[in-house]
């Protein structure tokens, strides 16, 4: 198989990092309503690595479909994980 190397696209990486602000705008909202409006650091990372967990496993899956799309999710993803294990550890 000849793969075409497609060009870095700001707009798509955009469009996943607003996708990936969606899944945290719901992990904050989850949190929120579980923890009785009380967010403190751990739980602030614990959002950022449930936002980072749709972005690795898309990621994974289109691996195989669609590998130019796969970096994007795992520039949001690493980008996500890295954030939240420094707010947990910090």
């Amino acid at each position: 198989m000849n793969a075409v190397k497609r060009p870095f696209s700001f707009k798509t990486l955009s469009l996943i990092i607003f996708l990936t602000i969606l899944v945290g705008i719901g992990a904050y909202a989850v949190a929120w309503q579980f923890n009785d409006g009380k967010m403190g650091l751990k739980v602030i990372g614990s959002v950022f690595l449930g936002m980072s967990l749709p972005s690795l496993l898309m990621g994974g899956v289109l691996r195989l479909f669609r590998p130019d799309l796969q970096r994007y999710f795992a520039i949001t993803g690493l980008t996500c994980l890295f954030i939240g294990l420094v707010i947990i550890l910090s």
